[in-house]
């Protein structure tokens, strides 16, 4: 059921928000004028040193939204009512299980979009990605059985979604559909009340949160994707963008590991590290080496790759063999496949600790792209441990003519496929929705890895359900191994009769086979066309730059304004200031260092990162240091990189605090790096 609230929920509140506004996105970013608008506001700063507005495409889809929104709450309320109250007698526990909504107020602060990067159109493909912002006050409220009370207040969403604009054509609306995901899971923030009332069910906020965040990445999350047809008439099958291949991941080794000193009688520790990688929804777990600062590891994994920009999260342990030991964190990493890929490869990341400080220790990682193609030699044999050998994919479209009347339908399909078992979204009678000709429009991706090649390739089932509490089999069909490998392409498309009832259910299945590693080519990353535009270039050197222009440096400059906290019968308490820096859609976080007590700190401080486009948003938050407690958030703000080169390369930005400001204020620089220059 966690599908059928997903798809729902979100399908319902992307669709109504994303389909009017996604053609503008694109045609309004690609064309030239608004390039040459950009340029000559540079032009003419530099010339008078004038203040500009920010001019970017996402203002008009966050103002676009903030209109709507009045409308776009109540709708979703409703719509969460009717799609997640069924989920909670099959998920939640004891008295949890009876919980229903007395209200759902999403409140008046709607989603806000920012740092739109639009990437060159591929084939009949348009692609953009965005940052999907919500901390939105709400008041939504459950009850359950036993008085059981519970509500939410506040919710924190931030995330990076992708969306694909597939099939095109020359007729209006010019595409078929939009297909949108997070790239990345997504943060999630969700500040409870009424938890006292259910003090003795433990974990109830983790179990709920957990509940959302397996929903969303069950079919939001990268490979998985939601669609929302723009034509009618669109098949999905023909919408569907595939994996972009195999990425094999190699944990080559690490360094700076520290031995923990014993106390007393007790030996000193030499940690035996091992790694546990995560990525697209898949976790890997190194091999252990013992007693080592050094360890080399020299181990591979495969996984599915669907975007460049989805994260690397590498944790590192000390494994502990005692009995009541639990194994020692040692520090995190997280970083992108497009990171990678434009070290060379291979990139040495530092391992940060849970307050986001340097632990001094570093791991180094290589990657490999590896390309999807039609032979099947690949899996001819089983691959390599912890590798794949093949996909395959399953595109559920569209069932008809259910024997059934619309006051029962309640109908999804089950496949299996091996130990594989996927369950599209639940569809009922809706308006707008023909629930005996439903429509599910959903993808799946099963890894030939060596225990199903070794096991003989599975054939697949298709199982058409109806009611999710109670399932009734309404029919059932399957395509057998020998069949796909026999098929032109190994792809069987069609629609086939499923069960005795007259139904039939519409669908894709096909296999792909594993190719070499694909050579890295930096043509293949975001366009950097902007790159001379921003240099004020016009002549041929003009292509010149734009391939050179791949950094972008970032300095934290100073800071004023801050406040001397009085206290009495102690010491005033003069703030020791450091900033969190994000830049872009990269996962890391820079650090500056901590100026102690000063309310006019001064950093000087710089950090390098990737350029893409003039709209990379930096986030800058300000905190001050505590020995005794946890640190205290004094503000911060967000500027894209255009605005903050438009001023001149520097830019003083006032702190601010849920949309208030609080009169001080950082200094930020950017300068645009050549290859050469970084060289």
């Amino acid at each position: 059921m966690g599908n059928s609230f997903s798809s729902a929920a979100a399908g319902f509140f992307w669709g109504s928000v994303v389909t009017g506004v996604t053609s503008f996105i694109y045609f309004s970013s690609a064309k030239g004028p608004k390039i040459d608008e950009f340029k000559l506001a540079l032009q003419k700063s530099k010339s008078r040193g004038a203040h500009l507005e920010d001019s970017e495409n996402v203002n008009f889809l966050t103002d676009l939204i903030a209109r709507l929104w009045p409308n776009l709450s109540p709708a979703i309320g409703e719509t969460i009512i009717a799609t997640v109250e069924p989920m909670f007698k099959d998920m939640l526990p004891g008295p949890l299980a009876s919980m229903h909504f007395t209200k759902c107020d999403l409140g008046h602060v709607p989603m806000r979009l920012d740092n739109i990067v639009v990437h060159p159109r591929k084939k009949d493909t348009i692609n953009f990605d965005v940052d999907v912002i919500w901390d939105g006050s709400c008041d939504i409220r459950l009850k359950g059985g036993m008085g059981v009370t519970l509500g939410v207040q506040n919710i924190k969403l931030l995330g990076r979604m992708q969306f694909l604009m597939r099939p095109l054509s020359n007729e209006l609306p010019c595409l078929g559909a939009i297909q949108y995901s997070f790239i990345n899971p997504p943060s999630l923030v969700l500040d409870f009340t009424g938890l006292g009332n259910v003090a003795d069910v433990g974990g109830v906020d983790q179990t709920i949160r957990g509940i959302i965040k397996d929903a969303i990445a069950g079919v939001m999350v990268l490979p998985n994707r939601l669609a929302y047809k723009m034509d009618l008439a669109c098949d999905y099958r023909d919408a569907f963008v595939p994996p972009v291949g195999i990425v094999r991941l190699t944990a080559v080794g690490g360094r700076g590991f520290q031995i923990e000193k014993g106390i007393g009688f007790q030996k000193d520790d030499i940690p035996d590290v091992y790694l546990k990688i995560k990525f697209g929804g898949k976790l890997w777990t190194t091999t252990v080496v013992k007693d080592n600062l050094s360890p080399e590891w020299n181990e591979t994994a495969d996984f599915v790759l669907s975007d460049t920009d989805q994260i690397i999260k590498v944790d590192a342990w000390d494994e502990d063999s005692g009995t009541f030991d639990s194994d020692d964190f040692l520090g995190t990493a997280s970083l992108t496949i497009a990171d990678m890929l434009l070290k060379g490869k291979t990139m040495e990341a530092e391992l940060l600790d849970h307050n986001n400080v340097s632990t001094g220790a570093f791991v180094t990682l290589h990657c490999e792209i590896c390309d999807l193609n039609s032979d099947p030699k690949s899996f001819a044999m089983p691959p390599a441990e912890n590798h794949i050998g093949g996909l395959l994919t399953i595109i559920i479209t569209n069932a008809f003519d259910l024997p059934i009347t619309k006051e029962e339908a309640e109908s999804f399909v089950k496949v299996k496929y091996g130990k594989h078992e996927f369950v599209t979204g639940c569809v009922v009678d809706y308006p707008g929705y023909d629930c005996l000709n439903p429509i599910y429009d959903i993808s799946f991706l099963a890894p030939l890895t060596a225990e199903v090649v070794k096991a003989g390739p599975p054939d697949v089932s298709f199982e058409l359900m109806n009611k999710w509490a109670k399932p009734t089999l309404l029919g059932a069909l399957t395509v057998s191994h020998k069949e796909l490998m026999e098929a032109p392409e190994h792809i069987i498309k069609e629609k086939r009769p499923i069960g005795s009832g007259g139904a039939s259910l519409e669908f894709q299945v096909s296999i792909q086979g594993v190719g070499e590693a694909v050579p890295f080519d930096p043509s293949s990353m975001s366009v950097r066309s902007v790159a001379w535009e921003l240099s004020g270039e016009t002549s041929d050197r003009a292509a010149d730059l734009a391939d050179e222009i791949s950094q972008v440096k970032v300095t934290i400059v100073s800071g004023q304004g801050f406040k001397i906290k009085k206290k009495t019968f102690k010491k005033d308490d003069i703030p020791d200031v450091y900033c969190n820096v994000k830049f872009g859609s990269s996962p890391s976080i820079w650090r500056t260092s901590t100026i102690k007590d000063s309310v006019t700190p001064a950093w000087n401080e710089s950090q390098i990162y990737t350029f893409t486009s003039e709209k990379q948003v930096i986030t800058v938050d300000a905190m001050d240091a505590n020995s005794k407690s946890e640190d205290t958030p004094l503000g911060g703000f967000r500027v894209s990189l255009g605005k903050v080169l438009l001023n001149g390369g520097k830019m003083e930005l006032e702190l601010q605090n849920e949309g208030v400001g609080k009169a001080a204020y950082i200094t930020v620089a950017c300068e645009l790096i050549s290859d050469k220059k970084a060289k």
